[in-house]
């Protein structure tokens, strides 16, 4: 089952770990999964704010026209 926890508009988007990430094409969006144990780090800036967040690794991150959705899977 997979769900998305979070959704985020944004204007830019940093992967601050970039070498920690796969990257894969999806039917909604470009889809990148964390990698790194115990995570890796993502900042999203959206209206002048910026934001750091930790994602778990196996977890995926969704972007899709401008929002940024955080996946997971239950076990």
């Amino acid at each position: 089952m997979v769900y998305s926890y979070q959704v985020i508009k944004f204007q830019t988007i940093t992967f601050v770990q970039g070498t920690h990430w796969s990257q894969s094409i999806g039917e909604k969006g470009i889809l990148y999964k964390s990698l790194k144990d115990p995570f890796s780090k993502l900042i999203v800036q959206s209206n002048n704010s910026k934001k750091l967040f930790h994602v778990p690794k196996d977890r995926t991150v969704l972007v899709d026209h401008g929002t940024v959705h955080f996946l997971g899977e239950l076990a």
